[in-house]
Parts: C-alpha cells; sequence; structure tokens
C-alpha cells in the first residue's frame, strides 16, 4: 500500500508542476495524467500478484475446459448403493428373523427342560426320601419293596442322563455347518426301511411291515441331516403303526405350485390334532411312554433341521380305531430361504 501511495502522490506532483508552469498546454496536462494512471495500474497489478500467486500463475496461463459429468454416472452408482441398501436391509431382516426364531427355540427348550427334567429328580428325591427313611434310619433291613425303590431311582436317573444326552446331541446336528450337496431321498429312505423291516423281524415277527418308497426323489441339502430327517419321521411311523394289521408306511411327494412337498403316512395310531403343533416342542409326546417309547426330542429336531434347510413341516392324522386312521408328515426343502 505504501507503493501505491507513493505513486498517487508522483501522480498528483505531476500534474501540479505541470498545471503551474506557465508554458503547459492541456495536452501536456492529459499526458502527466494519463502516466500517472498507467503507474497506479501497474502498481495495484504487482501487488495483486504478491497476495494470489496462484490466481496470478491460472490467469497467466489459459486454462482447458474441464471434462464435462458423464451422463447417468452418478444414477449409475445411485442404484448401485440402492441396490446394496436393499441387499443389506433383506439380509438384517433374514438375520432378525433367525434371531427371533432362536429366541422363542430357546424360551421353548427352558421351558421344556425346567419342566421335564424335574419330572424324574421328583421321583429319585421321593424314593431315595423313602428308602433313607425305612432302611435307613429306622435300620430296617433292604427287602423288595426296598429293592423297588431302588430301581425307581436308578430308572429315573437314567432317563434324566438320557434326556441330557439327546439335547447334547441335537445340538450338535443342527448347529454344525450346513453342507451342500444333491441328495437322494428315495435311496436314503430304501436304506432305513430296509434297516427298520429288519429291525422289527426280530423284535415283533408277528407284525410285518410293508413299506412304499418313491423312485427318484431328490433335494439339495445336507445329507447326513436330511438322513436324520427321515430316519425320525420313518422311525415314527413304523413305530406307531407296527401293531396294525397290514401296517404300512410311505414316502412320497406331491406338487403345490411348482414346489415339492415330501410325505411320510402310515396307518398307525394317529393323533388328536388339537395338539398337532404341540408335538413338535421339546420333550412333548401324545402318548404316554408305556404306550410307546421314545424321548420326545425327535420331532423337535426334525423341525429344526427343516427350518435350516428352508422349509416347512407339518401333519395330519386320525386318530385310531376310526376309519382311515394313522398319520401323515409333510415337509419343504428352500421355500423359505435357510442356510444357503
Amino acid at each position: 500500500m505504501c507503493t501505491f501511495a507513493a505513486a498517487v502522490h508522483a501522480t498528483a506532483t505531476a500534474a501540479a508542476t505541470v498545471g503551474a508552469g506557465s508554458r503547459a498546454s492541456t495536452a501536456d496536462l492529459l499526458a502527466a495524467v494519463c502516466v500517472g494512471a498507467l503507474i497506479v495500474l501497474v502498481v495495484v497489478w504487482v501487488v495483486q500478484r504478491r497476495r494470489n500467486p496462484s490466481t496470478a500463475a491460472s490467469n497467466a496461463v489459459p486454462s482447458a475446459p474441464l471434462p464435462a459429468p458423464a451422463v447417468g454416472a452418478p444414477a449409475a452408482r445411485l442404484a448401485e448403493l440402492q441396490s446394496t441398501l436393499d441387499s443389506n436391509v433383506i439380509e438384517l431382516a433374514k438375520r432378525s428373523r433367525e434371531l427371533e426364531n432362536a429366541a422363542r427355540e430357546l424360551e421353548g427348550l427352558a421351558h421344556s427342560i425346567s419342566h421335564d427334567l424335574r419330572a424324574p429328580l421328583r421321583v429319585v428325591d421321593g424314593f431315595a426320601t423313602i428308602v433313607l427313611e425305612d432302611y435307613g434310619d429306622r435300620g430296617k433291613p433292604l427287602d423288595d419293596l426296598g429293592r423297588d425303590h431302588l430301581r425307581r431311582i436308578v430308572a429315573a436317573s437314567q432317563r434324566m442322563n438320557s434326556m441330557i444326552d439327546t439335547l447334547l446331541n441335537m445340538s450338535r446336528m443342527t448347529s454344525r455347518e450346513l453342507a451342500q450337496e444333491r441328495v437322494d431321498l428315495s435311496q436314503i429312505a430304501r436304506e432305513l426301511a430296509d434297516d427298520l423291516r429288519d429291525d422289527l423281524k426280530m423284535r415283533d415277527p408277528a407284525h410285518p411291515i410293508e413299506f412304499e418308497i418313491a423312485p427318484a426323489l431328490k433335494s439339495d441339502g445336507d445329507p447326513t441331516l436330511l438322513r436324520l430327517v427321515l430316519q425320525n419321521l420313518l422311525g415314527n411311523a413304523v413305530k406307531f403303526s407296527a401293531r396294525s394289521r397290514d401296517a404300512r408306511v410311505q414316502f412320497g411327494s406331491r406338487k403345490e405350485k411348482e414346489l415339492n412337498v415330501f410325505f411320510v403316512r402310515d396307518n398307525g395310531a394317529g393323533f388328536d390334532m388339537r395338539f398337532a403343533e404341540k408335538m413338535f416342542g421339546m420333550f412333548q409326546r401324545l402318548h404316554s411312554s408305556n404306550e410307546f417309547a421314545g424321548t420326545g426330542v425327535g420331532l423337535a429336531t426334525v423341525q429344526k433341521i427343516i427350518r435350516r434347510h428352508g422349509g416347512r413341516i407339518w401333519a395330519e392324522a386320525v386318530p385310531a380305531p376310526a376309519e382311515g386312521h394313522g398319520a401323515t408328515f409333510y415337509f419343504t426343502l428352500w421355500d423359505q430361504g435357510g442356510d444357503r
């Protein structure tokens, strides 16, 4: 700014000097003013360059025109981001449903364990107390009644141990990583049917059973887990129909809107349809253990495996001795998502 002030002062001085001289003309005065103005412009330009050299450089070199943005590029990027967001939302919703199902299963499992494990514990506690009072405190010699009490204690403890083992096996089988193979369900069913038929011949030769296995039934999935599904369903069908005359078990499929619905059908004891959903709960039984043996965990395991394969399972039945008595268990695979 000092340089700028000096230039202005010099211009004014020059103008005054010219104006003071007797020999100065109008042309000389105009020339002096123009020279002063030029000096001022030069000084201003120099000052601006010192303050902003980048601006000076850019003004000194003519700039090339910037390339125009590609038409549609922002829209394509937005569409890509929207697609990614939609995929994340779908995945999040899927995981949320899985967590909700797991929470419900854990709640049901906790209720079942607390209820069903208490039953054998009550037996152990009750009979142990009797034995302690009658044969311990009173010094009574152990007789047949005392030995029966001890046998009941042992049986109850073994039953409780079996429940715990079953839970552990179920946890291991249903939490393992899901394999993906093409599985021949018909072949697995034939192998299981042969084993079940041979076992029934040894245990109860007076009640043979007939199997009808549809050919070429296949699906993608984990062969070990799908074998466990068929093992439970076919095993249950044999167990509940073995006492029937002309006992028959079928494994087949039907089409529902381009979807394969597999089924295992028997002509056995059947069940009351009011309790159709209850049977898939942990340790849930629709028949007493005196009628039909079992732990009440098989169908719960089957349902969990089917769900991991993105399917559903349900049942229909007519209880014996009504005409057409028996049960049919239906299941699908991969129509609900699953662990692919």
